[in-house]
């Protein structure tokens, strides 16, 4: 493991360009990387530093993950570059950069192979359909609005095709003056594209060029007198200039061009990029790569390959840190976009103003964004004192109502996520009648662990101290292999933070209300509670319908026949004593001792509202 797995590896690595891939403990591809020399590049990892940087910081987190280390040869470091986009865009490894960020961003698409081209707004461009695709914009309300006002401007029809081939009479849309009502023939396919192109030119940064279009057009209508068809003419141009004034200008001469800017503080690593066209700023969006171990040039250079994967590149593309080889991810880019792309590094001038914006967003962080789930899980692993991160997590809460109907749920999380298949539900009925939260968190422990399910990583508990007192004397007889971790959670007093109590420890963990460990922890216990509150619901639903004897543990269809059969009502099955349950019921003993609780804890339930 560590180090020593890479200078095992060293021992085979040839002096030659290629690809390498690191693998932890489970077989995971953490890490890519390519190189022009193989056994050069490996070695590194090797080195220790008396004065570690923030990136070896996260080079040494890496490297003491991994347990192997691969190698694929190749004809050259082009060949290598391309391969490494591959293999990630495949492993999406752990830390590698990964621009999806979990996000699908919006995208305008013009479908321009239909004879009447519709604008919608969609999550994931498929580059080969021959529509074309303005965007990504960071957010999907100002796009959606974005393309409400472009309904004024140029009225193209938003119906499917399918709609479009089917109408008799206009839409609304066509009322209101926002399509062209090209499905009952209002408008030709010539008059038609030439609204298209003028969308189009719009969204690519001409909105200069299609304004003065757009009056020349009224003039000629005045001209002729056709005032109607001028209004239209002057409501269309006054929309598209106060759109136009609302956009900021960058002063690059009407060019095409991209920034993109790294930011890198304590704990984060920021790509912003910022998108120009026809010398107007038309999109932004910030990457969160936190948990990429590169060096900025080297995290540039996956940037790049990896943001413009889908998207053709600009001309120009400005960069606050170029890669270790510029000539070579350029070559790569240009191939993509059939044309010459320059990487470039400003240090004055206009484009030197644009690259600071993009570094300027790059610096701030994006508050509500998600955090990493992994990230999250070894903080937790930190907080908690866990031998690691616990990828599997289960919650059990117990809910009822003045001391009857007792149920249990237990949800459960996957790498940080609401796993549903993981979810389960409880019926607690106990021979005293009326059990307690203790004793009916013995009995859901006993059962979730005692049964073949493997145990989770970390079970918590919806309670304080006494939950987890009674939650530890169960797993002291189980075996060992069957034991997982425990935590429990209680509200926090007054305002304060949720208190979180460990095995073994008096007082509860310091966690801050902000700690992403702890609104974790608190996401998993509000989902076990809410689906224990959505079971009590089901179950006074079903209090009256015949049913609801069904959720007594070893009552089917069959004996709930057989029951109506011998007492004729729901009501008669209540005032049963056990003995009768057993004589006329044809029930064991077992079984009508849980039906008597369960019919007389239903007796005290309010009616579903």
């Amino acid at each position: 493991m560590g180090v020593e797995a890479v200078r095992r590896a060293l021992e085979h690595l040839p002096r030659a360009p290629g690809v390498y891939l690191m693998r932890d403990r489970q077989g995971r591809v953490i890490y890519v990387g390519k190189a022009k020399d193989l056994r050069a590049r490996v070695s590194s990892y090797a080195r220790r530093e008396a004065a570690p940087t923030w990136y070896r910081h996260k080079v040494e987190a890496m490297v003491a993950r991994v347990a192997r280390v691969e190698f694929v040869l190749t004809a050259s470091e082009k060949e290598a570059l391309l391969l490494e986009n591959t293999l990630i865009k495949e492993h999406r490894p752990r830390y590698n950069v990964d621009l999806r960020d979990d996000k699908s961003y919006p995208y305008f698409r013009l479908s321009l192979q239909h004879p009447f081209p519709r604008l919608s707004l969609v999550r994931r461009p498929d580059l080969n359909d021959g529509a074309a695709y303005f965007g990504p914009f960071d957010h999907v309300g100002a796009a959606r609005k974005t393309l409400r006002l472009l309904q004024r401007i140029f009225p193209l029809r938003r119906c499917s095709d399918r709609v479009l081939a089917s109408r008799q009479r206009p839409c609304l849309d066509h009322e209101m003056g926002r399509c062209l009502a090209p499905c009952v023939g209002r408008v030709s396919e010539e008059d038609y594209a030439r609204v298209v192109a003028q969308a189009r030119r719009f969204l690519e940064g001409r909105g200069q060029e299609v304004a003065r279009e757009l009056e020349e057009q009224m003039r000629r209508a005045a001209a002729a007198e056709r005032f109607e068809e001028a209004a239209a003419w002057r409501d269309r141009l006054f929309a598209l200039r106060h759109t136009l004034e609302r956009q900021r200008v960058a002063g690059t001469r009407g060019e095409d061009l991209d920034a993109l800017a790294l930011h890198q503080d304590a704990d984060a690593l920021r790509l912003a990029v910022v998108c120009v066209r026809g010398g107007q700023v038309v999109a932004s969006r910030v990457h969160e790569l936190g948990r990429a171990a590169l060096e900025p040039e080297e995290a540039m250079a996956q940037a790049l390959l990896m943001l413009y994967g889908r998207l053709t590149p600009p001309p120009l593309v400005l960069l606050s840190h170029l890669p270790r080889d510029p000539a070579l991810v350029a070559e790569v880019l240009a191939e993509r976009a059939g044309r010459r792309v320059e990487l470039r590094l400003p240090r004055r001038g206009e484009k030197r103003q644009i690259l600071d914006l993009a570094r300027l967003n790059a610096q701030a962080p994006r508050q509500g964004r998600s955090e990493d789930p992994q990230a999250v899980l070894e903080r937790l692993q930190a907080r908690l004192h866990l031998p690691r991160p616990p990828r599997r997590m289960e919650c059990i809460d117990v809910s009822h109502l003045g001391g009857r109907l007792t149920v249990a749920s237990l949800v459960a999380m996957q790498d940080g996520r609401l796993h549903k298949a993981g979810y389960r539900r409880y019926q607690v009925i106990t021979s005293e009648g009326a059990p307690d939260d203790y004793t009916a968190m013995r009995e859901v422990v006993t059962r979730r662990l005692g049964g073949d399910r493997p145990p989770p990583d970390l079970l918590l508990l919806d309670g304080g101290k006494g939950q987890l007192a009674v939650a530890q004397a169960v797993l002291a007889e189980l075996p060992p292999e069957r034991r997982p971790a425990l935590a429990a959670i209680a509200k926090g007093r007054g305002q304060g933070p949720d208190r979180v109590y460990l095995p073994g420890r008096k007082n509860p963990l310091n966690l801050p209300a902000h700690d992403p460990a702890l609104r974790l922890l608190m996401r998993l216990r509000d989902e076990a509670h809410r689906f224990a509150v959505e079971y009590h619901r089901l179950l006074r639903k079903k209090a009256l319908t015949r049913s609801v004897l069904e959720e007594v543990p070893g009552v089917g269809p069959k004996r709930r026949q057989r029951l109506f059969r011998a007492f004729g009502s729901l009501a008669a099955l209540r005032r049963a004593t056990r003995e009768e349950l057993q004589e006329k019921g044809g029930l064991d003993r077992a079984t009508a001792r849980r039906v008597h609780a369960f019919l007389s804890a239903l007796d005290t339930l309010p009616a579903p509202k």
